[in-house]
């Protein structure tokens, strides 16, 4: 039997509002990361890696909606306070 995940990410969904319109980022975005376990991002530039962590991590500038639900150690990290995410990080 495996570990509960310690972060585990479902149907992540980011979009940035631009001048031009909405701009999909991150489209349904799902993974488990099980304690001991280490993963790897890999993708060409411009696929979203690098948002895909500011989401998780609540780093995103005011024009980007997150959707989707994101569990750190059993905690929901979307609806968390912006106190709570500076003490997780």
């Amino acid at each position: 039997m495996s570990a509960a995940p310690l972060l585990s990410v479902r149907g992540l969904t980011v979009v940035f509002s631009t001048a031009r319109g909405a701009l999909r980022a991150v489209d349904g975005l799902t993974l488990d990361v099980r304690p001991g376990e280490i993963l790897g991002l890999v993708g060409e530039s411009g696929s979203g890696k690098s948002v895909t962590l500011r989401a998780i991590l609540r780093l995103l500038h005011g024009n980007a909606s997150v959707s989707g639900e994101i569990v750190f150690k059993g905690e929901e990290l979307l609806s968390a306070s912006e106190r709570r995410m500076e003490q997780l990080r």
